[in-house]
């Protein structure tokens, strides 16, 4: 064998030893972490450490009982390039003392402008600012003539009083560094620990809204997870859902204390946008089985930072200065989690509950509350007000904390409205039914005859069970409830007389496509209230357990036929009036089928699916779900009701 070719596979060879032995470990990359610093918030730190006396003032020279006197006052701080400018009222007394008095005095007043670069010092995180240069006003804001000997005073005296002031930002550094290991799990803490051993001073940048201060951290990312794995383990499911049940918690959290102060129109739809956005997505990453999963709660961290970072900052910014200092630690963790998002999961960062904990206690750093972060199915009044929600509708009616009752089968029941016609179109009045008509009790009494405050029993559920034997009865007590859900709706929130009939057509629709109608079924003796093939939604309108968490009563959902059908209609009007009709001017100028083809499509996978069934609508490429609920939509046009046989069987 030729020697050239006997190297060439020595070479080979040695390359792959290597490369069993295994890949160098990660190159280290610095990641900065931002401190941000409003000017508002900068101007009272500055005020608090350079202008102690009272109303902001500085007494920068006192001599000879006030004959030679330097004071300064009302502190402005603006960017300026590069750079920061400290813009102040000075007063300026020059006199020769003589046997105690002060002879010939020259008194000026007017403005200074100092122009400083900061910069950041170590170990004790101060903030400093050298002079660059300085410019004296008039009072009327005209650059000012001094004699050289004033104006060499003022230089020598107000330059060096402001050049030795600092800053300290060690508060900050002190969350931000008892935010970041609960960011690993107990294995990688101490990946962590050795990270934070690197923390630097970085350059301080001037912005046009912020003075902000990097520090510097060096992170050695791992290899990237595995995503070839076709399944996820039971143990690892869980614990993706109680991640995100506490990131869900932590973001309701968030809302409330928005909600605490006067939102307007445009916030408002910022929050409802971002909490049904994040909740569908978690709907739609659970129903998948991919190991990918663990990255969902941190990327939706910052998703929703990036939407909500701007109100809380405006918000926390009415509050006194030691408010706002002691939020500077929120938004500094806070923005140190986005800032390590950049670098992807190989740095294996997530959002821990107690990593949540610690930022709402940093919220509340003013507060003597020590909030946690509770899942609750309970309604959360707050959270509907702040979202525009309004009040829930009424729990009148059965809630059982079960999820199942024995069974038996009901006996026939008499005095049902009359039989319905196969085919035949519905003409129920647009009005609702008089509150003591025949129709109404039985709509109404029949359902909830339980006597207030004693134990609910089966009567109440048995006129909406399906049988045989009641399948003319119960079709039109369905309609009907949906009919009176759909007023009741449209007559709250006032909409426009124009889309009314294409609403109650899309109500009775939704139900048809979501459930064929039903709220229960029944199997070996038992009755279980409807529920969805991944286990998330329930009822004859199929509302969304975790989606819609906290606006409505889950018992409620699940056992009460009319206030799960009230649910649905609210929620299918809220996106009407929201979405399809305050959005593009493409979905406004839709006809009404297609319209309500819109609105079902993000009833069924949130806000985001209206520009997606927009592209669909365009290039005429429909999804299934489309094309079954444009089939439902036609049949109930038509008033094709016998085709419910099709899903009640035969």
């Amino acid at each position: 064998m030729p020697r050239a070719i006997k190297r060439l596979c020595l070479l080979c060879l040695l390359g792959l030893l290597l490369g069993l032995a295994g890949a160098p470990p990660a190159r280290a990359e610095t990641v900065s972490l931002p401190i941000t610093i409003d000017y508002p918030l900068l101007r009272d730190m500055v005020a608090r450490q350079s202008f102690p006396g009272p109303g902001e003032t500085a007494t920068v020279v006192n001599q000879m009982g006030g004959c030679t006197l330097i004071e300064m006052s009302q502190p402005q701080v603006e960017p300026e390039r590069e750079y920061l400018r400290l813009r102040s009222a000075i007063t300026v007394r020059l006199g020769v003392s003589v046997a105690g008095k002060c002879l010939n005095p020259v008194d000026w007043r007017g403005f200074i402008e100092l122009v400083q670069r900061p910069r950041l010092t170590a170990p004790h995180w101060d903030m400093a600012f050298d002079t660059v240069q300085s410019r004296l006003f008039d009072t009327d804001g005209q650059p000012a003539k001094l004699a050289q000997t004033m104006w060499d005073l003022i230089k020598e005296h107000v330059h060096a009083y402001l050049d030795r002031q600092t800053i300290s930002l060690a508060p900050p550094m002190k969350d931000l560094t008892q935010f970041l290991p609960l960011l690993m799990d107990s294995q990688s803490q101490p990946r962590m620990q050795a990270w934070m051993k690197s923390l630097r001073p970085g350059p301080l940048t001037v912005t046009p809204l912020a003075l902000q201060a990097d520090i510097l951290m060096d992170v050695a990312p791992t290899a990237a997870p595995d995503r070839e794995r076709l399944t996820i383990s039971d143990q690892e499911v869980e614990r993706f859902i109680e991640a995100w049940q506490a990131w869900d918690a932590f973001l309701v959290y968030q809302i409330n204390f928005l909600g605490r102060r006067p939102l307007t129109a445009q916030e408002r739809r910022t929050l409802l946008d971002t909490l049904l956005d994040t909740r569908h997505r978690f709907v739609a990453e659970l129903a998948q089985d991919s190991p990918g999963r663990r990255d969902v709660v941190r990327e939706q961290f910052v998703l929703a930072w990036q939407r909500l970072a701007p109100m809380l900052r405006r918000q926390l910014a009415e509050g006194g200065t030691d408010r706002r200092l002691s939020y500077l630690g929120f938004f500094t963790a806070a923005d140190a989690l986005a800032a390590l998002d950049r670098l992807g999961p190989t740095l294996g960062v997530d959002v821990s509950k107690n990593g949540l904990i610690r930022l709402i206690r940093l919220m509340e750093a003013d507060s003597a509350r020590q909030p946690g972060l509770e899942y609750s199915p309970a309604v959360d009044p707050g959270l509907r007000r702040t979202l525009g929600l309004g009040p829930a509708p009424e729990m009148a009616g059965p809630a059982y904390p079960v999820q199942e009752l024995p069974w038996s089968p009901p006996e026939p029941e008499p005095g049902g409205p009359p039989p319905l016609t196969p085919g035949q179109p519905d003409e129920t009045p647009a009005e609702l039914p008089p509150a003591n008509s025949r129709l109404w009790r039985w709509l109404i009494g029949t359902a909830w005859a339980a006597e207030a405050g004693q134990p609910a029993d089966l009567k109440e559920i048995r006129p909406w069970v399906l049988s045989p034997g009641n399948r003319e009865v119960y079709l039109e007590r369905l309609k009907e409830a949906i009919r009176v859900a759909s007023q009741k709706t449209m007559a709250k929130n006032r909409l426009d007389p124009r889309h009314q009939e294409m609403f109650a057509l899309l109500a009775t629709s939704t139900a048809w496509q979501e459930s064929c109608w039903r709220q229960f079924i029944t199997a070996g003796g038992k009755i279980t209230y409807l529920r969805s093939y991944n286990n998330t939604s329930v009822g004859v309108m199929q509302i969304n357990e975790r989606v819609w968490r906290g606006m409505y009563d889950l018992p409620s959902l699940r056992w009460n036929v009319l206030y799960n059908i009230r649910a649905g209609c609210e929620i299918l009007e809220l996106y009407l009036r929201e979405y399809a009709l305050q959005g593009n001017g493409r979905s406004r100028s839709l006809d009404s089928p297609t319209l309500a083809r819109a609105v079902y499509a993000m009833y069924n996978g949130g806000p985001g699916q209206l520009e997606r069934f927009l592209k669909r609508q365009a290039s005429n490429s429909y999804a299934q779900s489309d094309k079954l609920f444009a089939e439902k939509l036609n049949w109930v046009m038509a008033g094709q009701w016998d085709k419910l046989e099709r899903c009640w069987g035969q």
